[in-house]
């Protein structure tokens, strides 16, 4: 279920990969930038047309006050105005004497003229149109009321030229008042309407146009310029999308693996606990009848007599040590087995070493005895006492002697020294025998090794000794060692919590007792064995 979990996450995450898109970003820049632009460039293009208008209106309106000065010179010398005072200058130098005004109003582009009472009222007009001012013209026309001459923009303005027809253009309209000399106030007021229709689009179109290209260019360079750092971060930003989910990825394969790996190891437990089941009940099962063959055998020998004694007695002797050495096998297979399971618990009493020390001669003794080896305890206890499992520690001591007396050759000693040194029980035991290389010594402690060597093969033996002597010294919470060479013996030292507080040495008492000396029986030699301390 939690690979399924795991390899939907892992699927989903390259969807998602896929489906957010490379340059989402740019064209989510593409699309606000192109709306932006184009709305700047409305903007400038609308700003920029306002404004030309403002300046053909103040030039027209300039030039229509010109041209409007030089009709109402004439205008005034037609109506013979000689009780107003006229708002121009008196001298004739900016009117001309004579004036074809067809002419001059085809020139300057003048549909009309007209004159109103300061009222607004028509009097006079150069077309047949008669109206009075009208609501376009007012906000012009009202500014003629304190004197001044005015001029404005009107833009669809319907133009009615003698005999032609009407149409709409746009034009500046000017008004220039007459004034009365006596009243100050404007009596009579001409109307001069100017065509600028093209004139103004022509201009605005070519200022459009400049600014048009001077903003398009302004604005491409920029886009340009943001377009690749927006790309820039994009491209980025998507390199860092895409090691992060490669990260994830790894992530997910290393957790697929390692639940993978944990199945496995489930299983692998799983086997081996039913492979030390299988041991611990067969290996159960075998010492019941095993034992009884030993002790039939033994009450056998014990019986015999006859012509054939000397035979039966050798048989049974063979069939007593087959099954000794069969019996030592099941034992240590089944202390292996539970060892490795865990259902052996310490159990911790408190006792002498020395009395383990005894018990361990008279149980080696024969054995030792057999191969004419001397079996020599070195210790400094004193009668101090331990809190351990007295039966383990005394395999362990087993053990270890008697790997050292199967790996040694006849007639030579082997030596135990110990002492318990702040808190600690320290033991070890040396040998004379074919010796240890230093590569098995590193495989020395592992199930059911043997070395690789034809003086370690001519010896029988499971290879589980030495592994269930650590677990026993390692349960205690101690240590186990070995320092051998090849053809100098070996000496494995090992070191457990004495599980009693520290005792604190008298001085000088080690001098008037000096270290026991326990030995076994029918020793040939004493040597000292290997130098070096524990």
């Amino acid at each position: 279920m939690q690979t399924q979990t795991v390899r939907s996450r892992t699927a989903a995450q390259t969807a998602g990969l896929f489906g957010m898109g490379k340059f989402r970003l740019t064209g989510l820049f593409l699309v606000v930038a192109g709306l932006t632009f184009l709305g700047v460039a409305i903007a400038i293009n609308v700003s920029s047309a306002r404004s030309e208008e403002n300046r053909i209106i103040a030039t027209m309106t300039e030039q229509s006050v010109r041209d409007a000065r030089v009709i109402a010179g004439v205008v005034t010398e037609l109506l013979g105005t000689e009780g107003n005072a006229s708002p121009f200058p008196s001298d004739t130098a900016d009117r001309p004497a004579l004036v074809d005004i067809s002419d001059f109003l085809g020139q300057s582009k003048i549909v009309r003229l007209r004159l109103y009472a300061s009222d607004g009222r028509f009097i006079w007009g150069s077309t047949f149109d008669q109206s009075d001012v009208n609501m376009h013209q007012l906000p012009i026309f009202e500014k003629t009321a304190n004197g001044t001459s005015s001029s404005g923009l009107i833009h669809g303005f319907t133009v009615k030229p003698p005999g032609g027809q009407p149409y709409r253009a746009d034009v500046v309209e000017t008004f220039i008042p007459f004034m009365d000399a006596d009243t100050d106030a404007p009596t009579i007021v001409l109307g001069v309407t100017r065509d600028v229709t093209q004139e103004l689009t022509g201009r605005i179109s070519q200022t459009r146009s400049g600014i048009f290209r001077s903003t398009l260019i302004s604005l491409s360079v920029g886009f340009i310029v943001l377009l690749i750092a927006v790309l820039s971060v994009d491209i980025r930003l998507w390199d860092h999308r895409v090691k992060a989910i490669e990260h994830e990825r790894r992530l997910a394969s290393q957790e697929l693996a390692s639940m993978k790996l944990d199945l496995v190891n489930r299983e692998l437990q799983q086997i081996n606990d039913e492979r030390t089941r299988f041991l611990s009940t067969v290996s159960h099962e075998l010492k019941t009848p095993l034992a009884s063959i030993i002790t039939l055998a033994d009450i056998l020998s014990q019986s015999q007599g006859g012509a054939d004694k000397d035979r039966n007695l050798e048989h049974l002797e063979i069939v007593k040590t087959s099954g000794g050495h069969l019996l030592t096998l099941i034992n240590e297979l089944l202390d292996h087995s539970r060892l490795e399971s865990g259902q052996v618990s310490i159990e911790r009493e408190e006792f002498e070493v020395e009395e383990v020390v005894a018990e361990l001669v008279r149980s080696m003794s024969p054995l030792l005895d057999a191969k004419s080896q001397s079996l020599v305890f070195e210790c400094d206890f004193q009668g101090q006492r331990v809190r351990l499992d007295r039966r383990r520690l005394m395999q362990v001591l087993m053990n270890l002697v008697n790997n050292a007396s199967k790996y040694s050759p006849e007639g030579t000693s082997v030596r135990i020294e110990g002492q318990i040194l702040d808190g600690d029980l320290v033991l070890a035991v040396t040998d004379q025998g074919v010796g240890i290389s230093e590569y098995d010594q590193a495989r020395l402690f592992t199930k059911f090794f043997r070395g690789d060597n034809e003086a370690t093969k001519a010896v029988s033996g499971t290879g589980l000794g030495l592994s269930i002597t650590r677990e026993i010294v390692e349960a205690h919470g101690g240590t186990v060692g070995v320092r051998s060479r090849i053809g100098h013996g070996a000496r494995f030292s090992v070191t457990i919590p004495s599980g009693m507080p520290p005792v604190p040495s008298v001085p000088g008492s080690a001098e008037r007792t000096g270290p026991t000396r326990i030995m076994a029986r029918n020793v040939q030699r004493k040597t000292p064995g290997l130098a070096g301390g524990i």
